[in-house]
């Protein structure tokens, strides 16, 4: 499984092929990750490239002040998206995590979800990769768990469909179309061979929670045990609630998104 973060870890435990661990986030890596929560959330560095480009383009005042307008008109982030960027970096930060391509970029409406898994992935630890599907759901809600965690439509019934075949194939290919280095390419050669001798077993889901509540252990412990009924070794799931300092409403300020334009 993915190293733990040491020393930030409010709770924890093992259920079988899941490890699940609440961590409450300090105001000191709540500032290391802004920049890098800040360009997950908003693609920033895709956006100055686009808008740069259309300025070059632009030969009036008229023109100009029309790219002002786009740039301004696009909305900030929801909270879901923040929630899911925020994620994505920590994942990457401390559990190994190689994302392949800004999921982003795949929207054709700035505030919809994309249909499918939130993340897809590899995950590279001790120099092997492996497939790595999973799911992120923000939360300001007191309850525990929360119910973005519980029923049908909830997180671990999400992750239970994804440690069935039926969808790997098309989230493989989608994965596959977007290695872009021979880096990325060997990672994922690895990761689908090892799926290949498991006959699909061996992956990695990860789930990851996002809250502006204090830690609960009922957050994860009784989805854990859930959960752990349908991963069986080699597959591996970790499910992370991270508690953040700030407010889910100010998180676009936060990050920096807020008022971009």
């Amino acid at each position: 499984m993915p190293r733990i973060p040491r020393g930030v870890g409010m709770y924890g435990g093992v259920d079988g092929g899941v490890t699940w661990v609440g961590v409450e986030l300090t105001a000191d890596v709540m500032r290391a990750v802004t920049e890098p929560w800040a360009e997950r959330a908003g693609d920033l560095a895709a956006t100055h490239e686009v808008i740069t480009e259309l300025r070059s383009l632009a030969t009036t005042d008229m023109e100009s002040e029309y790219i002002r307008d786009l740039l301004e008109a696009e909305p900030e982030p929801r909270p879901w998206q923040l929630g899911e960027a925020l994620a994505e970096v920590l994942f990457e930060h401390w559990h190994g995590a190689v994302w392949l391509w800004h999921q982003s970029r795949d929207r054709r409406t700035r505030n919809a979800s994309l249909p499918g898994a939130d993340l897809v992935g590899l995950c590279v630890v001790d120099g092997s990769a492996t497939l790595l599907f999973g799911e992120v759901k923000s939360s300001a809600e007191l309850q525990s768990p929360p119910r973005v965690m519980t029923g049908d439509k909830g997180m671990i019934e999400q992750l239970k469909r994804l440690a069935e075949k039926d969808d790997h194939l098309t989230l493989i290919k989608w994965l596959r179309s977007r290695c872009q280095t021979p880096e990325h390419i060997a990672a994922y050669r690895t990761a689908a061979r090892r799926l290949i001798t498991s006959q699909g077993k061996d992956i990695h889901l990860f789930g990851g929670l996002v809250r502006d509540t204090p830690p609960v252990p009922t957050d994860l412990s009784g989805l854990a045990a859930d959960l752990a009924k349908t991963v069986v070794e080699p597959m591996h799931a970790l499910l992370t609630a991270w508690y953040v300092p700030v407010a889910m409403s100010a998180w676009p300020a936060h990050a920096g998104v807020q008022g971009r334009g």
